[in-house]
């Protein structure tokens, strides 16, 4: 079973691939991904739709093999012939698009709830993940994110659709979607759900295959608070796992924070300064808050090699 912190599951990384191309999806258990996101939508052409349907319920266990989770991104508008056809044990979350009025996350709700208890699946296993991709999605933020308890995280107005909708160009120096990130990261922290986004970092050229670009994005967004990842291309799992897992050294340094706290704690006093640093309640539980999350991300490692050692050792 996945690493969870706390109720939040570790998902640093994953690939979004078409259900439909074969040598993606054999390959996904290979990858190293927290999650692999079987897509329906934009990469599937529209008269494949049906056929991509049908491959999902096979697709989860190839892609879990590996220890990752298996999610499933629909169409917006094809969400109940969708969400029968890929409802079944195995499956961690839908990925619903386009998500604008929280009506829309109550009928997957629904739908899920039926098909759960239809097809043997715990009560509640499926999450729903509400995309934010136009500017009615913005506003209606707080209502979408808290229309069920099945989306537990949450996050997003950015991207290619989100940028059409803005009419604003997509790959610049600057960050043209802080405003509707900003909104729903504030719609998740008041739910207390984990925030899926990240910190601006430039991409002028419209590479989704940059390992040190990817590097660099993901530490960043770990060290504002941020642990989900995900893309488009393998280059990037690895530098995504190692860029959202504290260091070594932070680790170091957190033990040694949380030993100075100690030493406060039985001196009667509530903070200190030592070089320049604030000991206190606040940055002991910071620091605990990072050795935790790092213990986790070291166990969810081992768990997806045992996977993959697993798979090796099967009769071919």
């Amino acid at each position: 079973m996945p690493q969870q912190f706390g109720n939040r599951k570790v998902r640093r990384s994953g690939l979004t691939m078409p259900v439909v191309t074969p040598r993606f999806v054999d390959n996904a258990w290979r990858r190293g991904c927290d999650f692999i996101n079987l897509d329906l939508e934009d990469s599937v052409p529209q008269n494949l739709k049906g056929y991509a349907r049908g491959l999902i319920k096979d697709a989860i266990p190839n892609v879990t093999k590996g220890g990752a989770e298996a999610f499933t991104r629909i169409n917006h508008d094809l969400v109940e012939a969708d969400l029968e056809a890929i409802i079944w044990p195995g499956l961690s979350k839908v990925n619903y698009p386009k998500a604008e009025y929280g009506w829309e996350i109550e009928k997957l709700d629904r739908i899920i709830t039926r098909l759960e208890r239809e097809r043997g699946i715990r009560p509640g296993t499926v999450e729903i993940g509400a995309n934010i991709e136009t500017a009615i999605g913005v506003a209606n933020a707080y209502q979408i994110a808290s229309a069920s308890p099945r989306v537990r995280e949450f996050g997003g107005a950015t991207g290619y659709d989100m940028s059409r909708d803005l009419g604003v160009e997509m790959f610049v120096g600057f960050d043209q979607f802080v405003y509707g990130k900003g909104e729903t990261e504030l719609a998740a922290r008041a739910l207390n759900q984990e925030v899926h986004t990240a910190p601006f970092t430039a991409n002028t050229t419209g590479s989704v295959s940059d390992p040190d670009r990817a590097y660099q994005e993901a530490e960043a967004a770990r060290k504002c608070g941020f642990r989900v990842g995900g893309g488009l291309h393998p280059n990037v799992v690895d530098p995504q796992n190692r860029g959202f897992t504290p260091t070594e050294e932070e680790a170091t340094d957190a033990q040694n924070l949380l030993e100075q706290y100690r030493e406060l704690v039985d001196s009667g006093d509530s903070w200190s300064n030592v070089n320049g640093l604030v000991i206190d309640q606040h940055e002991a539980a910071r620091a605990q808050d990072l050795l935790d999350w790092r213990r986790l991300c070291q166990e969810r490692d081992r768990e997806k090699a045992e996977a993959v050692a697993r798979v090796g050792e099967e009769p071919v």
